[in-house]
């Protein structure tokens, strides 16, 4: 939600609201780094905190859900309502992660980690709590609240804003994909199998959304420069991602260490904490061709 404007030509380093952030291009990609949307440093009081998630749960039984999503939905797209003119919908677009926008670069405030972090979409996001990558905010309608305190204009989460939002982002279901109407190739089935069985990735992405909502610290290594810690506990870990629509999800990893699905599943083979799965060249192939028909 909350971008860089205005960069300065030949310069590596841009000062803005007293903060410095290091614009770094993304490998794979063609535009510069952005700044991360979801680094809160404007507090939420636990008072304030209690009566807004009070009023939103009041609003959302007394109101309409077609009314809420409407309404969440504007708040979601429209970009005067944000500090910088850029809206959720400017990295999320249409529930999706838009990768044109880049990766998320820290440092975003004094004394934060040097690294980069990637927009995840937001497919069936109501039931993947906890939130953000490092799994510190437990619920959507507290994620909502703490958002509205840092990047709307007037900071002010109120109970209609949180529920309209919340209802909003409930509504956004994966687009539907050969996974969904039982067209996979021979090669995507295949996959299917390996997934569930030999290449062990059902430990961690089960269910409808391929997603167990855990922590874990699979390994992935740092960007060149980085040294983002992940959440303290366990440590180093993240938050395990949804896989559905993963293909349009480029660059991979909460960093975007990786520009392909084939680069992620050889991590997997051959370095991760999963490794080795001694999985063969067809494997690997079969594995990709399932990813990609989610």
């Amino acid at each position: 939600m909350r971008r860089l404007r205005t960069l300065v030509p030949g310069a590596g380093l841009v000062t803005a609201v007293a903060a410095a952030f290091l614009l770094l291009t993304h490998p794979g990609a063609g535009s510069p780094g952005r700044l991360d949307a979801h680094h809160l440093t404007e507090p939420v009081s636990a008072n304030q905190l209690r009566d807004v998630l009070e009023a939103a749960d009041v609003i959302d039984t007394d109101l309409p859900n077609a009314e809420l999503v409407a309404e969440g939905k504007h708040l979601f797209r429209d970009p005067a309502l944000f500090q910088d003119g850029l809206s959720c919908q400017s990295c999320h677009t249409e529930g999706g992660a838009n990768a044109d926008l880049g990766t998320q670069v820290h440092p975003t405030a004094p004394g934060d980690f040097v690294g980069p972090r990637d927009p995840p979409s937001l497919w069936g996001v109501g039931e993947t709590a906890p939130y953000l990558l490092t799994g510190s905010v437990p619920t959507l309608e507290e994620l909502m609240t703490r958002l509205i305190r840092n990047f709307f204009k007037d900071g002010t989460p109120t109970g209609e804003r949180v529920a309209a939002l919340s209802a909003y982002l409930r509504s956004l279901s994966p687009p539907v994909s050969p996974f969904d109407l039982g067209t996979m190739s021979s090669a995507a089935l295949r996959g299917q199998r390996l997934f569930q069985g030999k290449a062990g990735c059902m430990s961690c992405h089960f269910g409808p959304l391929l997603t167990d909502n855990k922590l874990h610290n699979t390994l992935v290594p740092q960007m060149p420069g980085a040294n983002d810690p992940g959440a303290a506990n366990p440590p180093h870990a993240f938050n395990t991602p949804q896989l559905r629509d993963v293909a349009k999800t480029a660059p991979y990893m909460h960093n975007g260490a990786f520009t392909t699905l084939r680069q992620v599943v050889q991590f997997y083979d051959k370095t991760a904490s999963t490794a080795p799965l001694n999985l063969t060249d067809q494997d690997m192939n079969d594995l990709v061709a399932y990813l990609n028909a989610l």
